[in-house]
């Protein structure tokens, strides 16, 4: 816990963890800055302010609950930041890392998150996924299942028919009306029962499907079963016969536009992000420049 509020404090003292610029004699500077001019300075450490935006930020942030928590925490890391520039970790190349990590976090939170924070702020990408996939809103049933299947090839004769037919429905006759079977299980029995029959026999698992996606016979046999873990009869489809195992599903569901916008947020929030920094790039002029034997180089050393 005490370690969670430090981090807490690193990220909030100052209203940031930007350094102030570095004296001469420090190759980076740990005295926290004013997050703005009419910053309270709430308490020193060996003449070193505490800001009273760290308190605040504390508290907004959950890791106090009183002002009286928050200052003893901001104190705290005052503390920690002193004791830290006494033993040199202040010149420590990890140190500096973090600091530039730390701006880096503060450029994205207040240039990116503040900016991009509900759906609504995505505009007109939001709104063209949204008019696009607008049949996300209606969600069938959908289920999975893994299915051992007696081929019977187009052209197959009576005979090879009623073998297969044969085989599945001794296959059936093991698995219908168990209950909490898994793949492994239907597999296991289904290539046991058909081997030195003859008969080519595949077992394979199905992707996530609603019932109008599948085949008529191997969705109704699938949307018959009434719980996970419960197998079909032998089902005649287009392939042979087939016995078929209800694995996993998920209900159908209604959502709203809003609903919907929500649940696509997080992804096409990341996917905005990539474009605002090629967007930060083009307005600075950056010239990015790769040094493709360096590169080679480390591919060698890996």
């Amino acid at each position: 816990m005490r370690l969670a509020w430090l981090a807490l404090v690193g990220s909030a003292c100052g209203g940031g963890t930007e350094p102030a610029p570095a004296p001469a004699a420090r190759a980076i500077g740990t005295i926290a800055p004013a997050a703005s001019s009419d910053d309270l300075q709430v308490a020193t450490v060996n003449g070193r302010p505490v800001w009273g935006s760290c308190v605040a930020a504390q508290i907004a942030r959950g890791a106090a609950k009183a002002k009286a928590e928050a200052l003893d925490q901001c104190v705290g890391f005052e503390l920690m930041a002193q004791e830290a520039e006494r033993r040199g970790l202040s010149t420590d190349a990890s140190v500096a890392d973090a600091t530039r990590s730390a701006m880096v976090n503060r450029l994205v939170e207040t240039a990116f998150e503040d900016t991009y924070t509900t759906p609504e702020s995505l505009g007109a990408p939001m709104t063209k996924w949204l008019d696009d996939n607008a049949r996300r809103m209606h969600r069938p049933e959908l289920r999975t299942s893994t299915y051992a299947r007696l081929v019977v090839p187009k052209d197959a004769s009576p005979e090879v028919e009623a073998k297969a037919r044969q085989v599945a429905e001794k296959i059936a006759a093991e698995v219908t009306g168990e209950t909490g079977l898994f793949s492994v299980n239907l597999e296991d029995i289904a290539k046991r029962i058909a081997a030195g029959s003859g008969v080519t026999i595949e077992v394979a698992d199905g992707k996530l499907m609603p019932r109008a996606s599948l085949d008529p016979a191997y969705g109704d046999a699938l949307f018959a079963l009434p719980d996970v873990g419960r197998a079909s009869g032998a089902v005649r489809t287009p392939w042979g016969w087939d016995v078929i195992l209800y694995t996993s599903g998920l209900p159908a569901k209604e959502s709203t536009r809003e609903e919907l916008a929500a649940e696509r947020f997080p992804d096409m929030r990341r996917q905005t992000f990539q474009a605002w920094v090629n967007q930060l790039i083009k307005q600075h002029g950056i010239k990015i420049e790769l040094d493709q034997a360096q590169l080679q180089k480390l591919e060698d050393a890996s």
